[in-house]
């Protein structure tokens, strides 16, 4: 677990992305959310990667140097409805850049875990929460953060392959509140409760085959 950041974490996130994508982290302010964040630069969108690089880039995936447009959802429906985490202890499981955990507590959540199995999202985490003027915590799995009172999900449970995963989540005492843009069709036991049109930024490849994100709450 890390709870700080290292002095250090900005240059190393910075050179996984150099190493993946010739290019750098840029700071980005999200207008809809007034949550900045350190993203890969734009410019990298416009890249021409050969199969090679690209195999990397998936076998390494940054996935928090993106704001994914199911996160974007999920952090502006809580912001949309504060009341759902204030004052509660947050796990936002599969946290990548933190971008829902930071949204909650600028919602008014008493905590918030940052919850990735990835070690280089910890530190993006960290970065992201001194970006924004809060403090969060993080760990590589749920049973790290210990009790909490609500699990924030963003792009994770769409693929069939993670429905043991929803299983498990689902299995807590406390709701789950998730994010998807095809999950509507595979979880069809629950209901969306709201959906949003969003973006992920930067959009390399297509990614957003999907832009309405729907929000589901268990």
């Amino acid at each position: 677990m890390s709870e700080t950041p290292q002095p250090e974490s900005l240059a190393q996130l910075n050179g996984q992305i150099k190493d993946l994508f010739a290019a750098s982290l840029q700071a980005y302010t999200l207008p809809e959310l007034d949550i900045s964040l350190y993203l890969l630069a734009e410019a990298a969108a416009e890249s021409q990667f050969s199969p090679q690089q690209v195999e990397a880039i998936w076998a390494n995936m940054p996935y928090w140097a993106f704001a994914w447009s199911s996160g974007r959802a999920l952090a502006r429906y809580i912001l949309d409805n504060p009341q759902l985490v204030a004052g509660k202890r947050i796990c936002d499981f599969g946290a990548g850049s933190a971008i829902v955990a930071i949204a909650a507590l600028k919602a008014g959540a008493s905590s918030a875990w940052a919850c990735d199995i990835d070690p280089m999202a910890h530190q993006a985490s960290q970065q992201n929460a001194r970006l924004n003027g809060v403090k969060l915590q993080c760990c590589d799995s749920i049973e790290q953060a210990g009790k909490v009172d609500l699990i924030v999900v963003g792009d994770v449970l769409y693929d069939t392959r993670n429905h043991g995963l929803a299983k498990t989540l689902f299995g807590k005492a406390c709701p789950v509140l998730w994010a998807e843009s095809r999950a509507q069709t595979k979880l069809s036991a629950y209901p969306p409760v709201a959906k949003y049109q969003a973006q992920t930024q930067p959009n390399i490849g297509g990614f957003d085959e999907h832009q309405f994100i729907h929000i589901y709450l268990r």
